[in-house]
Parts: structure tokens; sequence; C-alpha cells
């Protein structure tokens, strides 16, 4: 809005000034004669959105067009059309506004950002907490969007974000908002669960990968980015593994960039039931006395388990594993199978694979807000790291 709009609109306010907001308003219904100036907004999270060729838009001919929101004041009216992403809906707002253009109104087309909007909230919300006036309303808004919509937050640079391992903390939430937004600017699609922040990726012998901010006291750097992925997580995926040379798994370390990093390489067993996830089993070599991660196994052993055969599945276990590895408390073998309705179990023989990267990397990369796409290309690279994992 102009300044001389936004001074004629609010320097000076009557008793018996009104003005009405409305949700799905067909604009041809409208009274124009009430009105001397439209503003058409277009909200997406398309920041630059060219606005310039507005008046070409295509016209819808007798379609109903029916607003998102409309706001009148004075006699001026703001008519928006909102997306939730950067869709481009001039067209859509064009036709709206299309039977004031017709009648020669001054009409003025603007884009606004969701992520000026959320920044302009972000300041509202901080100046209501120091004035001791909250607005429930607006943090409440502010706190699910970022849980929905990250995108729509300006980015904070690791640089500034102090490391912490703590799930569910303030300091956490922070790196995992700045990583989410790392994720989805990635070349890779971000994973579509609500509790598990990652990418997925198109490998055939695994699907995911997924970053955590760990903690290790006795290592050099002490504060981690790990970065996991899982070869061979499903029956079908394990095609790919275990019909060539299992050599790789013996890696200890992978190059990204110029650098190498550590990597570690544990077994993994998954025990499912209707295609979800239940329990698991994470060991090492020094857990076994013989060799379960071999192509018999996996061919012979892996996939479905009827409850009637599950005596069998624990004889297998028990001559595999070392007494000394309790097996059955790792994957509450009784409360998770044996004391349940549950009349088939499906396992996959897998690996678990770990990549540890210094906090302080993230932090030399991602130093300004506009660092983000740095900070994805990096995150590209991991994950071609890990795509030669097998080779």
């Amino acid at each position: 809005m102009t300044a001389e709009d936004f001074d004629y609109l609010f320097s000076s306010i009557g008793e018996n000034e009104q003005y009405s907001i409305d949700l799905q308003i067909d604009t041809a219904t409208l009274e124009k004669v009430s009105y001397s100036k439209v503003y058409a907004v277009a909200m997406t999270t398309d920041k630059h959105l060219d606005m310039v060729d507005f008046f070409s838009q295509p016209d819808f001919g007798e379609k109903k067009n029916i607003t998102d929101i409309i706001i009148s004041i004075k006699d001026i009216a703001i008519v928006i059309e909102v997306k939730r992403t950067g869709e481009d809906c001039k067209a859509q707002l064009f036709n709206q506004v299309l039977p004031f253009v017709k009648d020669k109104f001054t009409v003025i087309p603007v884009k606004h950002s969701w992520q000026e909007t959320v920044k302009l909230l972000e300041k509202i919300n901080h100046l209501q907490i120091l004035s001791r006036q909250h607005s429930v309303f607006i943090s409440d808004f502010l706190q699910l969007s970022e849980i929905r919509f990250p995108e729509w937050f300006e980015p904070k640079p690791f640089n500034v974000l102090p490391f912490s391992n703590q799930h569910g903390t303030t300091k956490y939430n922070q790196l995992a908002k700045r990583m989410r937004q790392a994720l989805a600017a990635s070349k890779y699609e971000l994973l579509g669960y609500y509790d598990r922040l990652g990418i997925s990726v198109p490998f055939g012998w695994a699907s995911e990968i997924i970053p955590e901010f760990q903690y290790y006291e006795n290592s050099k750097d002490k504060e981690y980015v790990t970065f996991y992925i899982w070869p061979g997580n499903t029956k079908q995926q394990g095609y790919q593994i275990f019909n060539k040379s299992l050599d790789w798994h013996n890696k200890t370390n992978l190059k990204v960039r110029d650098k190498e990093y550590e990597i570690e390489i544990a077994f993994a067993i998954k025990l499912c039931h209707f295609n979800r996830y239940v329990s698991g089993i994470n060991f090492y070599p020094n857990n076994i006395s013989e060799t379960i991660h071999t192509a018999d196994n996996f061919y012979n052993k892996s996939g479905k388990w009827n409850r009637a055969s599950w005596s069998e599945l624990e004889k297998f276990f028990d001559e595999h594993f070392n007494a000394d590895f309790d097996w059955r408390s790792r994957c509450g073998w009784a409360d998770n199978f044996l004391n349940t309705d549950r009349n088939y179990l499906t396992m996959s023989i897998g690996y678990e694979v770990c990549m540890f990267i210094p906090y302080s990397e993230f932090r030399r990369i991602d130093k300004t807000e506009l660092d983000i796409k740095k900070l994805s290309d990096f995150i590209n690279d991991i994950a071609e790291s890990y795509k030669q994992l097998l080779d």
C-alpha cells in the first residue's frame, strides 16, 4: 500500500468509521459504488513474483470468482488471494478484481510473501512479550506455522546457533528448523513423516537419510551432525546388497568434497508387522558367534515369519548371537511379539550407517541467512557420497 493511502486510512479514524473482513465473496456481487480504489494482493511464498503482467491475465468468462479474503476500510478494498506455496495465482486474482477493472476503477496489483508476513508477526510477538501484552493467537499461529510451513520463516544460520542435542528444547528446535530449511532446499524431497526429519533418496538399496545433532564427550570435536542411512532396510532393498560383494561394510571413512569423514557401520535387523516398524536389533561383529549377514541368510531367513515358526527364529538368533548379548530384551521380544495378538512378523537384514561431521563444519559453511544454498549443496554432496557407499 502506498504511504499516501496508508495515511488516508489510519491517520484519522472517526467514531462511526467501520471496516469489514469477509471470506469467500463473489466480487461480482459487491457494491462497487462503495469503493474508489482496490488493492489486489497475491500472498504466496514466492518473494520474487512479478506482477508486471497482471493486467494481461486471461479472462475466465462467466465463472464465479470467489475471493479468499476481502478487507474493506473506508472506500478502499483489499482483495487477497492466499497460497501456502509459491503457486502463481495472478490469473485467479485478476479475475477476482476484473469487475473493478472493467468499470475503470483504480486497481493496484501487489505481491506479499508469507516470509514478510511471518517476519512482521515475529516482531509484533516480540514487542508484545516485552510489553507484557502477549497474544496467544499470534504466538500459536507462529508456533504451528513453524512446524507445518518452516519455509515461511527466515533462516538463522548455524554460525549463530548454539549446539544442543536435547530434543524438544528451544536450542534444539532452532537447529532442527535450520536443518529442515537446508534439507528442503536440497535436490531431494523431505520425508513425509511428522516425527522424522530427513530426505528421501532413490538409491534402490536405501530410501532415506536422516540427520541428528549428537554429542560425544570422548571424541575430539564433541559436537557432531550425524547423518544416518539404512542399506537393506526392506527385503526389496536387500536384493541390491546381497547379490554382490559385502566388502563395503568394512569401510571406516567416506569422502565429501575434499575431506574424509568417519563412518560407523552396524548390522541391523528390523522387525515389522503390517509393513510398520515394531522393533529392531543393532549389533557389531563382537556381538555374534556366527555371521548373520550372508546371502544365504538373506534369501532363506529374511521375510515373513508366522507365529508358529517363531521358535525357529528364536533358535536361529540364539545360535548366532553371543550368550551375553540379550537380543530378546534389546528388541522387546516378549512385549512386542510373544505377548501380543500378532500372528506374524517380517524381518529384514540390513545395516545402519552413520557419518560423523563436526558441527564446526556447518558453522563454517553457514554464516549468514543467505548461505542456505551453500548448506543445501553440502547436504547434496553428503548424499552423493553415500550413493557411492556400496562401490
